[in-house]
Protein backbone atom coordinates (compact mmCIF):
# COMPACT_ATOMS: atom_id res chain seq x y z
CA UNK A 1 0.00 0.00 0.00
CA UNK A 2 1.02 3.18 -0.90
CA UNK A 3 1.28 5.86 2.13
CA UNK A 4 0.55 9.53 1.46
CA UNK A 5 2.19 12.21 2.72
CA UNK A 6 0.03 15.31 3.05
CA UNK A 7 1.59 18.72 2.01
CA UNK A 8 1.57 21.09 4.90
CA UNK A 9 -1.11 23.54 4.33
CA UNK A 10 -0.71 26.75 5.84
CA UNK A 11 -3.30 29.02 4.17
CA UNK A 12 -5.18 30.48 7.21
CA UNK A 13 -1.61 31.48 8.70
CA UNK A 14 -0.75 33.43 5.90
CA UNK A 15 -3.99 35.51 5.03
CA UNK A 16 -4.15 36.28 8.93
CA UNK A 17 -0.40 37.53 8.67
CA UNK A 18 -0.67 39.32 5.50
CA UNK A 19 -4.10 41.45 7.31
CA UNK A 20 -3.17 44.46 7.03
CA UNK A 21 -4.81 46.02 9.87
CA UNK A 22 -1.80 47.18 11.60
CA UNK A 23 -0.75 49.33 8.11
CA UNK A 24 -4.37 50.74 7.30
CA UNK A 25 -6.31 53.22 8.96
CA UNK A 26 -8.74 55.78 8.15
CA UNK A 27 -7.82 59.22 10.07
CA UNK A 28 -11.62 59.20 11.22
CA UNK A 29 -11.30 56.16 12.90
CA UNK A 30 -8.12 56.89 14.72
CA UNK A 31 -8.06 60.74 14.78
CA UNK A 32 -5.08 60.79 12.99
CA UNK A 33 -3.88 64.15 11.19
CA UNK A 34 -4.14 64.02 7.12
CA UNK A 35 -1.72 62.28 5.26
CA UNK A 36 0.96 63.81 3.51
CA UNK A 37 0.58 62.87 -0.11
CA UNK A 38 3.76 64.56 -1.57
CA UNK A 39 6.37 62.87 0.91
CA UNK A 40 8.14 59.70 -0.26
CA UNK A 41 7.11 56.16 1.17
CA UNK A 42 9.60 53.38 2.02
CA UNK A 43 8.87 49.78 2.88
CA UNK A 44 11.20 47.15 3.99
CA UNK A 45 10.54 43.64 3.27
CA UNK A 46 11.95 40.70 5.70
CA UNK A 47 10.62 37.05 5.97
CA UNK A 48 9.50 35.70 9.17
CA UNK A 49 12.07 32.98 9.56
CA UNK A 50 9.92 29.97 9.14
CA UNK A 51 12.19 28.35 6.55
CA UNK A 52 15.67 29.11 7.51
CA UNK A 53 17.04 27.55 3.76
CA UNK A 54 15.12 30.88 2.44
CA UNK A 55 17.87 32.94 3.63
CA UNK A 56 19.81 32.14 1.29
CA UNK A 57 17.68 32.25 -1.65
CA UNK A 58 17.17 35.35 -4.13
CA UNK A 59 13.30 36.07 -3.96
CA UNK A 60 11.81 38.48 -6.93
CA UNK A 61 9.22 40.91 -5.50
CA UNK A 62 7.18 43.37 -7.84
CA UNK A 63 5.22 46.12 -6.30
CA UNK A 64 1.72 47.38 -8.77
CA UNK A 65 0.46 51.11 -6.78
CA UNK A 66 -3.33 50.19 -7.50
CA UNK A 67 -5.30 53.15 -5.60
CA UNK A 68 -3.82 57.03 -4.91
CA UNK A 69 -5.07 57.81 -1.34
CA UNK A 70 -6.29 60.83 -0.54
CA UNK A 71 -5.23 63.71 2.47
CA UNK A 72 -8.45 62.17 4.31
CA UNK A 73 -6.45 58.33 4.21
CA UNK A 74 -9.53 57.36 1.20
CA UNK A 75 -8.16 55.31 -1.72
CA UNK A 76 -9.30 55.93 -5.06
CA UNK A 77 -8.47 52.60 -7.72
CA UNK A 78 -6.02 53.63 -10.94
CA UNK A 79 -6.99 53.36 -14.30
CA UNK A 80 -5.74 49.57 -14.62
CA UNK A 81 -7.95 48.39 -11.00
CA UNK A 82 -11.64 50.05 -11.22
CA UNK A 83 -12.79 46.98 -10.43
CA UNK A 84 -11.18 47.18 -7.26
CA UNK A 85 -13.29 48.51 -4.57
CA UNK A 86 -11.75 50.34 -1.14
CA UNK A 87 -14.29 52.42 -0.54
CA UNK A 88 -15.09 50.33 2.84
CA UNK A 89 -11.21 49.69 3.76
CA UNK A 90 -11.14 50.43 7.87
CA UNK A 91 -9.47 48.67 10.74
CA UNK A 92 -12.59 46.36 10.81
CA UNK A 93 -11.87 44.86 7.07
CA UNK A 94 -10.98 40.89 7.47
CA UNK A 95 -7.80 38.55 6.92
CA UNK A 96 -10.62 37.26 3.97
CA UNK A 97 -11.72 40.66 2.08
CA UNK A 98 -8.03 41.68 1.88
CA UNK A 99 -7.28 38.51 0.49
CA UNK A 100 -10.11 38.97 -2.20
CA UNK A 101 -8.95 42.39 -3.11
CA UNK A 102 -5.48 41.28 -3.45
CA UNK A 103 -6.52 38.41 -5.50
CA UNK A 104 -8.87 41.01 -7.31
CA UNK A 105 -5.77 43.51 -8.20
CA UNK A 106 -3.83 40.41 -8.87
CA UNK A 107 -5.96 39.58 -11.50
CA UNK A 108 -6.91 43.43 -12.67
CA UNK A 109 -3.05 44.20 -13.27
CA UNK A 110 -2.77 42.18 -16.50
CA UNK A 111 0.37 43.21 -18.30
CA UNK A 112 0.53 46.47 -16.27
CA UNK A 113 4.63 46.94 -15.37
CA UNK A 114 5.29 47.15 -11.31
CA UNK A 115 5.85 50.59 -10.02
CA UNK A 116 8.90 49.06 -8.34
CA UNK A 117 10.84 45.95 -8.25
CA UNK A 118 13.02 44.52 -5.24
CA UNK A 119 15.22 41.14 -4.29
CA UNK A 120 15.01 39.75 -1.19
CA UNK A 121 18.38 38.43 -0.30
CA UNK A 122 19.76 36.76 3.05
CA UNK A 123 16.21 37.52 4.30
CA UNK A 124 15.41 41.31 3.23
CA UNK A 125 14.83 44.13 1.20
CA UNK A 126 14.60 47.65 0.90
CA UNK A 127 12.46 49.66 -1.55
CA UNK A 128 12.63 54.16 -1.25
CA UNK A 129 11.05 56.81 -3.09
CA UNK A 130 7.32 55.06 -2.98
CA UNK A 131 4.18 57.31 -3.71
CA UNK A 132 1.23 57.44 -1.44
CA UNK A 133 -1.17 54.55 -2.26
CA UNK A 134 -2.08 51.37 -2.09
CA UNK A 135 0.47 48.67 -3.61
CA UNK A 136 -0.52 45.21 -4.46
CA UNK A 137 2.79 43.03 -3.72
CA UNK A 138 3.79 40.16 -5.76
CA UNK A 139 6.78 37.77 -4.96
CA UNK A 140 7.87 34.85 -7.27
CA UNK A 141 8.35 31.40 -6.29
CA UNK A 142 11.31 29.89 -5.30
CA UNK A 143 13.05 26.50 -5.00
CA UNK A 144 15.21 24.43 -3.21
CA UNK A 145 16.17 20.53 -3.58
CA UNK A 146 13.07 19.14 -1.69
CA UNK A 147 10.62 22.28 -1.70
CA UNK A 148 8.82 25.14 -3.80
CA UNK A 149 8.26 28.25 -1.67
CA UNK A 150 4.82 30.86 -2.88
CA UNK A 151 3.39 33.62 -1.37
CA UNK A 152 0.43 35.05 -1.25
CA UNK A 153 -0.14 38.47 -3.05
CA UNK A 154 -1.36 41.39 -0.55
CA UNK A 155 -2.04 44.73 0.11
CA UNK A 156 0.35 47.10 1.02
CA UNK A 157 -0.70 50.69 2.37
CA UNK A 158 1.76 53.27 2.25
CA UNK A 159 2.20 55.41 4.40
CA UNK A 160 0.60 52.90 7.20
CA UNK A 161 -0.70 52.91 10.78
CA UNK A 162 0.33 50.94 14.25
CA UNK A 163 -2.57 52.32 15.90
CA UNK A 164 -4.20 49.01 16.73
CA UNK A 165 -0.50 47.58 17.93
CA UNK A 166 1.02 50.69 19.36
CA UNK A 167 -2.64 53.28 20.22
CA UNK A 168 -0.47 55.85 17.90
CA UNK A 169 -2.12 57.28 15.59
CA UNK A 170 0.41 58.70 13.50
CA UNK A 171 1.14 57.79 9.82
CA UNK A 172 4.46 56.14 9.30
CA UNK A 173 6.14 56.35 5.91
CA UNK A 174 8.52 53.71 6.38
CA UNK A 175 7.09 50.30 6.74
CA UNK A 176 7.62 46.90 7.62
CA UNK A 177 5.99 44.56 6.03
CA UNK A 178 7.20 40.75 6.49
CA UNK A 179 6.39 37.98 3.12
CA UNK A 180 4.89 34.37 4.90
CA UNK A 181 6.32 31.27 2.36
CA UNK A 182 3.84 28.67 1.76
CA UNK A 183 6.18 25.34 1.51
CA UNK A 184 5.20 23.11 -1.48
CA UNK A 185 6.96 19.50 -1.46
CA UNK A 186 8.19 18.80 -5.00
CA UNK A 187 8.47 15.31 -6.52
CA UNK A 188 9.94 12.50 -8.40
CA UNK A 189 9.38 9.61 -9.83
CA UNK A 190 11.70 5.55 -9.37
CA UNK A 191 11.68 3.56 -12.53
CA UNK A 192 11.89 0.00 -11.45
CA UNK A 193 13.29 -1.99 -14.86
CA UNK A 194 12.93 -5.74 -14.99
CA UNK A 195 15.26 -7.58 -17.88
CA UNK A 196 13.94 -11.26 -18.23
CA UNK A 197 16.63 -12.87 -19.95
CA UNK A 198 15.05 -16.40 -20.44
CA UNK A 199 11.39 -17.45 -20.37
CA UNK A 200 9.41 -20.40 -20.47
CA UNK A 201 6.72 -20.27 -22.54
CA UNK A 202 5.24 -24.11 -21.75
CA UNK A 203 4.35 -22.38 -18.04
CA UNK A 204 3.10 -19.35 -18.54
CA UNK A 205 3.69 -15.89 -17.15
CA UNK A 206 6.83 -15.18 -15.09
CA UNK A 207 5.26 -12.57 -11.80
CA UNK A 208 8.09 -10.78 -10.65
CA UNK A 209 7.15 -8.60 -7.36
CA UNK A 210 8.70 -5.56 -5.35
CA UNK A 211 8.74 -3.52 -2.66
CA UNK A 212 9.19 0.10 -2.53
CA UNK A 213 9.96 2.07 0.52
CA UNK A 214 10.98 5.95 0.62
CA UNK A 215 12.36 7.38 3.74
CA UNK A 216 12.83 11.45 4.76
CA UNK A 217 14.41 12.52 7.63
CA UNK A 218 13.57 8.92 9.26
CA UNK A 219 10.06 8.85 8.31
CA UNK A 220 8.48 6.98 6.20
CA UNK A 221 6.89 8.86 3.19
CA UNK A 222 6.40 6.42 0.24
CA UNK A 223 5.59 2.23 0.78
CA UNK A 224 4.47 0.42 -1.71
CA UNK A 225 4.71 -3.09 -3.67
CA UNK A 226 4.24 -3.63 -7.72
CA UNK A 227 4.49 -6.22 -9.85
CA UNK A 228 5.91 -7.21 -13.92
CA UNK A 229 4.33 -9.95 -15.65
CA UNK A 230 6.19 -11.40 -18.42
CA UNK A 231 4.98 -13.18 -21.05
CA UNK A 232 7.79 -13.21 -23.01
CA UNK A 233 11.58 -12.92 -22.37
CA UNK A 234 12.84 -9.04 -22.34
CA UNK A 235 12.18 -5.91 -20.64
CA UNK A 236 9.38 -4.11 -18.59
CA UNK A 237 9.28 -1.04 -16.73
CA UNK A 238 7.46 0.28 -14.30
CA UNK A 239 7.19 3.89 -12.85
CA UNK A 240 6.28 5.06 -8.91
CA UNK A 241 5.44 8.41 -8.95
CA UNK A 242 4.99 10.90 -5.97
CA UNK A 243 7.77 10.77 -4.06
CA UNK A 244 8.83 13.53 -1.92
CA UNK A 245 12.12 14.84 -3.12
CA UNK A 246 15.04 13.58 -1.10
CA UNK A 247 13.92 10.76 -0.10
CA UNK A 248 15.79 7.43 -0.04
CA UNK A 249 14.71 4.78 -1.83
CA UNK A 250 14.80 1.20 -1.36
CA UNK A 251 13.66 -1.27 -3.98
CA UNK A 252 13.57 -5.06 -2.95
CA UNK A 253 12.52 -7.86 -5.04
CA UNK A 254 10.53 -9.91 -2.72
CA UNK A 255 9.53 -12.63 -5.52
CA UNK A 256 11.19 -13.42 -8.50
CA UNK A 257 8.56 -16.11 -10.38
CA UNK A 258 7.85 -19.89 -9.29
CA UNK A 259 10.42 -21.02 -12.04
CA UNK A 260 13.23 -17.89 -12.09
CA UNK A 261 16.13 -16.64 -10.17
CA UNK A 262 16.85 -13.59 -9.88
CA UNK A 263 20.52 -11.92 -11.60
CA UNK A 264 22.10 -9.88 -9.30
CA UNK A 265 21.54 -8.17 -6.75
CA UNK A 266 17.80 -8.14 -5.38
CA UNK A 267 18.08 -4.71 -3.24
CA UNK A 268 18.48 -1.37 -5.30
CA UNK A 269 18.74 1.83 -3.56
CA UNK A 270 18.16 6.10 -5.54
CA UNK A 271 17.98 9.45 -4.23
CA UNK A 272 15.24 10.88 -5.38
CA UNK A 273 15.16 13.94 -7.68
CA UNK A 274 12.10 16.84 -8.26
CA UNK A 275 11.07 16.53 -11.49
CA UNK A 276 13.37 13.63 -12.56
CA UNK A 277 13.21 9.85 -12.41
CA UNK A 278 15.60 7.76 -10.95
CA UNK A 279 15.77 4.55 -11.53
CA UNK A 280 16.64 0.97 -10.09
CA UNK A 281 17.76 -2.20 -12.54
CA UNK A 282 16.68 -6.13 -11.77
CA UNK A 283 17.48 -9.23 -13.90
CA UNK A 284 16.21 -12.93 -13.83
CA UNK A 285 16.44 -15.69 -15.70
CA UNK A 286 14.93 -19.54 -15.82
CA UNK A 287 16.14 -21.48 -13.05
CA UNK A 288 15.00 -24.72 -14.73
CA UNK A 289 11.99 -25.46 -12.07
CA UNK A 290 8.95 -26.67 -13.27
CA UNK A 291 6.42 -24.44 -11.04
CA UNK A 292 3.88 -21.76 -11.69
CA UNK A 293 2.59 -18.99 -10.13
CA UNK A 294 0.64 -15.96 -10.41
CA UNK A 295 -0.14 -12.36 -8.73
CA UNK A 296 -2.73 -9.88 -7.58
CA UNK A 297 -2.12 -6.64 -7.33
CA UNK A 298 -4.39 -4.09 -5.04
CA UNK A 299 -3.20 -0.67 -5.97
CA UNK A 300 -4.55 1.92 -3.63
CA UNK A 301 -4.54 5.67 -4.44
CA UNK A 302 -4.68 8.47 -1.56
CA UNK A 303 -7.32 10.56 -1.88
CA UNK A 304 -6.05 12.80 0.86
CA UNK A 305 -6.51 13.82 4.46
CA UNK A 306 -6.46 9.80 5.41
CA UNK A 307 -8.67 8.70 3.00
CA UNK A 308 -8.19 6.10 0.52
CA UNK A 309 -9.87 5.11 -2.27
CA UNK A 310 -11.36 1.29 -2.71
CA UNK A 311 -8.17 -0.74 -4.02
CA UNK A 312 -8.38 -1.53 -7.94
CA UNK A 313 -7.05 -5.61 -8.38
CA UNK A 314 -4.27 -5.52 -11.09
CA UNK A 315 -2.21 -8.86 -12.62
CA UNK A 316 0.49 -6.27 -13.08
CA UNK A 317 1.52 -2.83 -12.31
CA UNK A 318 1.81 -1.33 -15.25
CA UNK A 319 -1.47 -1.78 -16.23
CA UNK A 320 -2.32 1.69 -13.77
CA UNK A 321 -1.04 3.19 -16.53
CA UNK A 322 2.05 3.87 -14.92
CA UNK A 323 4.46 1.83 -17.61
Amino acid sequence: MRKGFKDRNVWAAVLASVLLVLLLAVPGVYGAGGIDTERACGVTFKLDGQYSELEALTIPVSLYRVASVGVDGRYTPLESFTGLDLSAVDSETTAEEWARMAAQASQDKGTAAPAASTEIREGTAQVDGLGAGMYLVEAGSVQTARYTYDFIPYLLALPGNYYAATGSDEWVYDVESALKPEQQIRYGSLAIEKNLDDYNATLGGATCIFTVEALLDGEVVYSDAVSLVFDEAGRKTVTADGIPAGAQVTVREVYAGASYQVVGDDVQTAEIIADDTASARFGNTYSGSPNTGSSIVNHYTYRGDGIWNDPVQMTDSTQSGQE
